[in-house]
């Protein structure tokens, strides 16, 4: 017998209609709001419009204030989905990529953390994303972290270069953390302030005895081993230096850029 105080199969599937009608509406009400914000700040003649800082905070408050059965990762795709596409409306770019063998997974992680309305340029290596992105001034370049044939990451932060300013994907588990699968690069001036995380590219005289977590990319190159190091902003290149450089000699660093360590969710 059906118990008359529970809401019937069409009283809670209007509600959801209902829901589902509000949030499009928010999602216009926002567009608005956009074509308000290019007229006040002429983004579209100024540039880009990313502001990593800005996106972490989002989905920082996304997953503090998240609870229920969807989950977070959902909830942070769908945020990532809206924040990317109205960044692309506020000033059209492309975001670069490397896909090739040793980054099979580069076009997913891309459309996760970009979403499917901003288009995709591929690359066949790192320097040729590099490139793309000193003479494409809004342009953002997604380059994947891990051991490398050569220190692409050396090319970033001299004058007129990209800098980096993320990492990808923008969280992970805090019961089993991952290491950032991709680094994203753009223009310098973009604004990073806000980022707590400094990134500093590493020449060591030889290769360090054993891998630690405040290396994120690696290369050798002869008797010489290049890392890119991440750790807080306010410590100096000197410090991070020393955690990520196991007592090995090191020849130069070099900060590179900022961002933020991945949320754990």
């Amino acid at each position: 017998m059906t118990d008359p105080t529970l809401p019937s199969l069409a009283d809670l599937r209007g509600e959801i209609d209902r829901i589902d009608a509000a949030m499009h509406g928010l999602l216009m009400e926002r567009g608005q709001i956009i074509e308000r914000l290019i007229e006040v700040k002429k983004t579209a003649e100024t540039g880009s419009a990313f502001r990593p800082a800005r996106e972490v905070d989002v989905v920082r408050r996304l997953v503090d204030n998240h609870k229920g059965r969807l989950p977070v990762e959902l909830v942070v795709q769908i945020w990532r989905q809206i924040i990317s596409t109205f960044t692309y409306v506020q000033s059209p770019h492309s975001v670069h990529v490397v896909m090739g063998p040793e980054q099979e997974n580069a076009r997913e992680l891309a459309r996760f953390h970009f979403g499917f309305g901003v288009p995709l340029v591929k690359h066949s290596s790192p320097g040729s994303v590099i490139a793309a992105i000193a003479r494409d001034r809004g342009d953002l370049g997604l380059i994947g972290l891990g051991p490398a044939r050569d220190a692409w990451w050396e090319k970033l932060g001299g004058p007129d270069q990209p800098i980096a300013m993320a990492t990808a994907p923008a969280i992970a588990r805090a019961a089993s953390p991952r290491p950032p699968q991709a680094l994203v690069i753009g223009h310098p001036s973009i604004d990073t302030a806000g980022l707590d995380t400094r990134l500093v590219a590493l020449t060591l005289a030889g290769r360090p005895p054993v891998e630690v977590d405040a290396v994120l990319a690696s290369a050798g190159e002869g008797g010489r081993h290049h890392l890119l190091a991440w750790g807080p902003r306010e410590a100096s290149e000197a410090e991070i230096a020393q955690d990520a450089a196991s007592g090995m000699a090191v020849e130069a660093a070099r900060t590179v850029g900022y961002t933020a360590k991945p949320i754990a969710a």
